[in-house]
């Protein structure tokens, strides 16, 4: 996770790295968000589970989903993905990506 400090967040995700549990956003800020994944192994788009976040653009390719939120207003938030394998409806499990989002004021 990366902060330029113009009010942007970059969130990087890779299959088998650590996921981010939570982060902190300022009302207006926007956050892109990458997850990695395969043209195998796909996620789904990145949605918003709860709370005062906005998807403005979202897209994916080669099982890698992109997608920009933007905080609408303060509280929590929840974004959420969901990835599987594409090649065996009954291969290896579907695999949860989720992030707590705090926003400020």
């Amino acid at each position: 996770m990366a902060d330029d400090g113009s009010g942007r967040v970059e969130i990087i995700y890779r299959p088998g790295e650590p996921q981010s549990s939570q982060i902190q956003m300022r009302v207006g800020d926007e956050a892109a968000v990458t997850l990695h994944g395969s043209s195998a192994y796909g996620w789904t788009p990145v949605e918003v589970a709860s709370g005062p976040l906005t998807v403005i653009d979202a897209g994916a390719d080669e099982g890698t989903a992109r997608a920009t939120v933007r905080a609408t207003g303060p509280g929590e938030a929840e974004l959420r993905s969901a990835s599987s394998f594409r090649g065996d409806r009954f291969g290896p499990q579907t695999r949860l990506w989720r992030l707590t989002v705090h926003i400020d004021p």
